[in-house]
Protein backbone atom coordinates (compact mmCIF):
# COMPACT_ATOMS: atom_id res chain seq x y z
CA UNK A 1 0.00 0.00 0.00
CA UNK A 2 2.83 2.40 0.89
CA UNK A 3 4.56 1.73 -2.45
CA UNK A 4 1.33 2.40 -4.31
CA UNK A 5 0.84 5.72 -2.48
CA UNK A 6 4.46 6.73 -3.16
CA UNK A 7 4.01 5.81 -6.82
CA UNK A 8 0.83 7.90 -7.08
CA UNK A 9 2.48 10.92 -5.41
CA UNK A 10 5.56 10.71 -7.63
CA UNK A 11 3.42 10.25 -10.74
CA UNK A 12 1.35 13.30 -9.78
CA UNK A 13 4.47 15.41 -9.26
CA UNK A 14 5.83 14.31 -12.62
CA UNK A 15 2.59 15.25 -14.36
CA UNK A 16 2.55 18.68 -12.68
CA UNK A 17 6.17 19.23 -13.68
CA UNK A 18 5.48 18.27 -17.30
CA UNK A 19 2.35 20.41 -17.37
CA UNK A 20 4.14 23.50 -16.07
CA UNK A 21 6.99 22.91 -18.53
CA UNK A 22 4.46 22.78 -21.38
CA UNK A 23 2.90 26.01 -20.11
CA UNK A 24 6.31 27.70 -20.13
CA UNK A 25 6.85 26.75 -23.78
CA UNK A 26 3.32 27.84 -24.69
CA UNK A 27 3.99 31.21 -23.05
CA UNK A 28 7.31 31.56 -24.87
CA UNK A 29 5.61 30.78 -28.17
CA UNK A 30 2.94 33.40 -27.47
CA UNK A 31 5.61 35.98 -26.62
CA UNK A 32 7.49 35.18 -29.83
CA UNK A 33 4.24 35.76 -31.74
CA UNK A 34 3.79 39.12 -29.99
CA UNK A 35 7.36 40.05 -30.89
CA UNK A 36 6.62 39.28 -34.55
CA UNK A 37 3.42 41.32 -34.46
CA UNK A 38 5.25 44.28 -32.93
CA UNK A 39 7.74 44.18 -35.81
CA UNK A 40 4.81 44.29 -38.25
CA UNK A 41 3.26 47.11 -36.24
CA UNK A 42 6.40 49.21 -36.74
CA UNK A 43 5.79 49.08 -40.50
CA UNK A 44 2.21 50.28 -40.03
CA UNK A 45 3.42 53.10 -37.81
CA UNK A 46 5.96 54.19 -40.43
CA UNK A 47 3.21 54.16 -43.06
CA UNK A 48 0.92 56.28 -40.87
CA UNK A 49 3.76 58.71 -40.18
CA UNK A 50 4.31 59.20 -43.92
CA UNK A 51 0.64 60.12 -44.28
CA UNK A 52 0.67 62.62 -41.42
CA UNK A 53 0.77 66.37 -41.86
CA UNK A 54 3.28 68.21 -39.67
CA UNK A 55 1.23 71.40 -40.11
CA UNK A 56 -1.85 69.98 -38.35
CA UNK A 57 -2.91 71.59 -35.10
CA UNK A 58 -2.64 68.30 -33.22
CA UNK A 59 0.35 66.14 -34.06
CA UNK A 60 0.79 62.49 -33.17
CA UNK A 61 4.32 61.72 -31.95
CA UNK A 62 5.19 58.64 -33.97
CA UNK A 63 8.77 58.66 -32.72
CA UNK A 64 7.68 58.19 -29.09
CA UNK A 65 5.35 55.40 -30.16
CA UNK A 66 8.17 53.65 -32.06
CA UNK A 67 10.51 54.02 -29.09
CA UNK A 68 7.92 52.41 -26.79
CA UNK A 69 7.14 49.61 -29.25
CA UNK A 70 10.87 48.88 -29.53
CA UNK A 71 11.25 48.86 -25.72
CA UNK A 72 8.43 46.34 -25.42
CA UNK A 73 9.85 44.19 -28.24
CA UNK A 74 13.32 44.38 -26.72
CA UNK A 75 11.97 43.27 -23.33
CA UNK A 76 10.25 40.29 -24.91
CA UNK A 77 13.35 39.42 -26.92
CA UNK A 78 15.50 39.61 -23.79
CA UNK A 79 13.07 37.40 -21.88
CA UNK A 80 13.15 34.80 -24.65
CA UNK A 81 16.96 34.69 -24.75
CA UNK A 82 17.74 34.41 -21.04
CA UNK A 83 17.67 31.07 -19.22
CA UNK A 84 14.25 30.00 -18.00
CA UNK A 85 15.24 30.29 -14.33
CA UNK A 86 13.54 33.25 -12.65
CA UNK A 87 15.64 36.40 -12.70
CA UNK A 88 14.98 39.58 -10.78
CA UNK A 89 15.05 42.52 -13.21
CA UNK A 90 17.75 45.09 -12.55
CA UNK A 91 15.61 48.01 -13.68
CA UNK A 92 12.46 49.00 -15.49
CA UNK A 93 12.47 51.38 -18.44
CA UNK A 94 9.20 53.31 -18.37
CA UNK A 95 7.14 53.90 -21.50
CA UNK A 96 6.52 57.42 -22.70
CA UNK A 97 2.76 57.08 -23.30
CA UNK A 98 2.72 60.67 -24.53
CA UNK A 99 1.81 60.46 -28.21
CA UNK A 100 -0.12 63.66 -28.91
CA UNK A 101 1.11 67.21 -29.13
CA UNK A 102 -1.64 69.82 -29.22
CA UNK A 103 -0.72 73.26 -30.58
CA UNK A 104 -2.55 76.30 -29.24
Amino acid sequence: MKNKTTYLVLSGLLLVSQSSNAEIWAEREALANIETELTSLEKLIASAKQRSNSEDRTIFDYQNLLIDIRKIRSGISHHLTVPMDPVIPSGIDALSANYTDHKR
